[in-house]
């Protein structure tokens, strides 16, 4: 077990070592605006209202599509229309990060 998580934190730690060098080389890449994402209780909020679907609907239909992933994080974000994402492990060891619509719950 202890295999395991230690071969998550090296993947993920690679991953964003990575991430960052490309963020440096290109020059291009957009800083992402941490006042677009709801705190967690503008989230609950927005689903109580019923104005978004709650996480756990997102989270589950991520996992019908991404069978065996192991989901890391999840996110309200606002921008036009809400969306979440949902940042995912994949069996074959991909972060990857699903963009969900927050009015219908459908994986973009």
């Amino acid at each position: 077990m202890m295999k395991r998580y230690a071969l998550l934190l090296t993947c993920l730690t690679a991953l964003a070592a990575a991430d960052a060098r490309a963020s440096d080389v290109s020059g291009e890449a957009q800083a992402f605006d941490p006042r677009s994402r709801y705190s967690a209780d503008e989230a609950r909020s927005q689903s109580q209202s019923g104005n978004v679907v709650p996480a756990r609907v997102a989270i589950d239909n991520v996992r019908r599509r991404y069978p065996g992933a192991q989901v890391l994080d999840v996110e309200l974000v606002r921008s036009g229309s809400a969306y979440y994402i949902v940042k995912i492990l994949t069996q074959e060891g991909h972060r990857i990060d699903v963009r969900v619509d927050a009015a219908t719950g459908r994986v973009m």
